[in-house]
């Protein structure tokens, strides 16, 4: 005899258009775990339904008539927070709206269909069925908290670690030293020539948090590989460039790495390296080594630095569903290099983390707010 069914997680479909409505509300509704509540056709009246009908979950668009998605969604999380999925078309408008979105709170975000309506319908199905069951078991507590990270300490007249293989850091004057507030936990027992973080839903946020605590003259290069729809990665990695003392910016096909300079994985492409002269080279392209849903994948990219870098690797994975990384970071670990995992009390959603945590393989366990300080940690390493 099989168990009592679980209750279908309540949704709330906003958006003002019909074909949108009924697109979702089909989309949705074929999933026997899933039950749409209702729909509404702008911000005023999804706010009203949502306090009468308390869904666990609501799918929002961002440019709707008398109430827009992110009026709508600042209402929602200051008076009845709610995990939101907004829906956003992949313009730069678009994009900058949506970050502003995950600013606000918002859960996650998922591109609305364009050219193949065919393809990217089944994207979208895909999508939005797995982030509305992954949003129905956040704590809406969690969403849109701001962290305050851990300080790094920047001293003069320290001599730098310089990265095996990328010589010493051109950026700046001062080298750095790990803050030295209370023991330190395990370091790498290998020189880091490279940084590489990956994360997913709630990573937007989590970025802003470690990124700009990288100090002005970090001596790796850093690689970031966040799951987003095509089009987003350009505008997150602007307005991290305007939070962050290192350089920010999509990663191009062909540039030779630098030290001190963030290279964001962009979206809809794989990310990997290749050393040429005993310089690392990014490769930006569609193949990857192994079946994935994800472009970027982590798993990918970790597996080509284990490739290429090895135990000068340090990998640090944030909050995000799945387990994308695990592969890749198994792979790493293999080769001596040095994992990172965030903690679970600060994940938005504590998939990713939990599958590095959980197969043993993170050297290091820390909250999000400390992430940026263990990284300056690790990487300026005392032997």
């Amino acid at each position: 005899m099989s168990g009592r069914p679980k209750t279908p997680i309540g949704v709330l479909i906003v958006d003002d258009s019909p074909f949108m409505r009924m697109t979702l509300q089909k989309i949705l509704n074929q999933d026997p775990d899933i039950q749409v509540l209702d729909t509404a056709r702008d911000g005023r009246e999804g706010v009203l339904k949502l306090q009468a009908l308390r869904p666990q979950v609501v799918t929002m668009d961002v440019e709707m008539p008398v109430m827009d998605g992110l009026r709508a969604l600042e209402e929602i999380m200051r008076w009845q927070p709610t995990p939101v999925i907004m829906l956003s078309a992949v313009t730069t408008e678009g994009a900058q709206a949506t970050l502003k979105a995950l600013d606000l709170g918002a859960f996650d975000v998922v591109a609305k269909p364009t050219g193949n309506p065919g393809a990217d319908l089944q994207v979208l199905t895909h999508d939005l069925v797995e982030k509305v069951k992954a949003a129905a078991g956040v704590n809406p507590a969690r969403l849109g908290r701001k962290v305050v990270p851990a300080s790094v300490t920047v001293q003069p007249a320290v001599t730098r670690v310089a990265a095996a293989g990328m010589g010493s850091s051109p950026m700046g004057q001062q080298g750095l030293r790990p803050a030295a507030q209370g023991k330190m936990g395990l370091l790498p027992k290998h020189a880091i020539e490279i940084v590489a973080i990956g994360t997913s839903t709630g990573g937007p946020s989590a970025l802003q948090a470690v990124l700009p605590t990288l100090p002005v003259d970090f001596p790796v290069p850093v690689l970031v590989a966040q799951h987003m729809p095509p089009g987003f990665t350009g505008p997150l990695a602007q307005r991290l460039n305007g939070l962050c003392p290192l350089n920010v910016r999509e990663g191009i096909h062909g540039e030779a790495l630098k030290a001190g300079t963030v290279y964001v994985a962009p979206a809809g492409k794989q990310l990997q390296v290749q050393r040429k002269a005993g310089q690392l080279i990014l490769h930006i392209g569609d193949e990857a080594p192994i079946p994935t849903l994800y472009h970027p994948s982590v798993d990918v990219m970790f597996l080509s630095l284990a490739k290429e870098v090895g135990k000068g690797t340090l990998g640090v994975v944030m909050t995000g569903m799945g387990n994308d990384g695990a592969k890749g970071m198994k792979e790493l670990k293999r080769l001596e290099g040095f994992a990172i995992a965030e903690a679970e009390e600060t994940c938005v959603v504590y998939g990713m983390p939990r599958s590095i945590v959980e197969a043993g393989l993170a050297d290091r366990v820390v909250p999000l707010g400390e992430i940026g300080r263990t990284i300056v940690e690790c990487v300026m390493r005392r032997g």
